[in-house]
């Protein structure tokens, strides 16, 4: 018999979690889809489910001593968008997820705890060393999100904890950004590319790039990224970087699209990134 807990506190959450395995239900967006069985059909639940819409004190955005803002795990898209804390690339990246009414219930948290490679929001969270706090009664631990997300559904979380908070770090970077799908907002994500940078007296002293849809996880490599950090503009070789990627940039072949489609439009957006960021232009 599957159970459904409606707690109003998160003390009663955590306690409730301790004592029962449960899928996390907040706007459900993305876990309705999961457990969605046919047109006409209620979706199918095979354990307890706990719903935390009711839990107000998750719903926030705050900005701390330190720069850093939290944001809780029940605080919709369409609220985050909203914010005058949250940095640019962040609303850019949120425009083009879903329609304005899935934004108006689906999560940050939850589009973390669904631990899709398609998943729109997790590249600005990686490519800027974003953090979520996990909590359960046995206390607190914080992780990044690229740690936390282990692959596809997989999650670096134990059946006690739940997601309390995301913890963003604004970066001084330039962007570019670009999503590759059937019907822009509205589509699940063929390929998307988060490029971060900046530049001074012509040397590139931060580089970070992160491909989405492209393999089992959000793809994000620092290693290669230090290779290019502290370069003079005009010693980066655009054909070099993109050997670099290609073999870490390992698509497959499902309903969307082809992988041999994916891999070109990946390596491609990544060429255009290189393009602008040394001067050049591909309109």
């Amino acid at each position: 018999m599957i159970h459904y807990f409606v707690p109003s506190s998160l003390k009663e959450a955590l306690k409730i979690l301790n004592e029962n395995d449960c899928y996390i239900f907040a706007g459900g967006t993305d876990l309705m889809v999961q457990k969605h069985l046919s047109s006409g059909l209620l979706p199918n639940f095979d354990k307890d489910v706990l719903f935390i819409m009711k839990i107000n004190e998750l719903n926030y955005i705050e900005k701390d001593n330190e720069g850093n803002i939290h944001i809780g795990a029940t605080t919709r898209y369409n609220e985050i968008e909203a914010s005058s804390l949250i940095p640019e690339i962040y609303k850019t990246v949120i425009k083009e997820i879903a329609s304005p009414n899935i934004r108006n219930m689906a999560t940050l948290a939850g589009n973390i705890g669904n631990a899709s490679p398609a998943g729109d929001s997790l590249l600005p969270l990686i490519l800027n060393d974003a953090e979520v706090v996990l909590s359960s009664i046995d206390g607190e631990r914080i992780i990044k999100v690229q740690d936390f997300i282990l692959g596809v559904k997989k999650l670096d979380r134990k059946q006690n904890e739940i997601i309390k908070e995301i913890v963003i770090k604004p970066q001084e970077l330039d962007y570019f950004y670009r999503k590759v799908g059937s019907r822009k907002a509205e589509s699940i994500t063929k390929v998307s590319f988060l490029g971060g940078y900046k530049i001074e007296k012509n040397r590139l002293v931060d580089f970070r790039v992160a491909f989405g849809s492209v393999s089992t996880k959000v793809v994000r490599n620092q290693e290669v990224e230090n290779k290019y950090i502290n370069k003079e503009l005009k010693d980066i070789d655009i054909d070099s970087v993109v050997n670099d990627y290609t073999n870490l940039v390992t698509p497959i072949t499902d309903q969307r699209s082809n992988k041999e489609y994916r891999h070109k439009v990946a390596m491609n957006l990544l060429k255009k990134f290189l393009k602008e960021i040394k001067g050049g232009r591909d309109e």
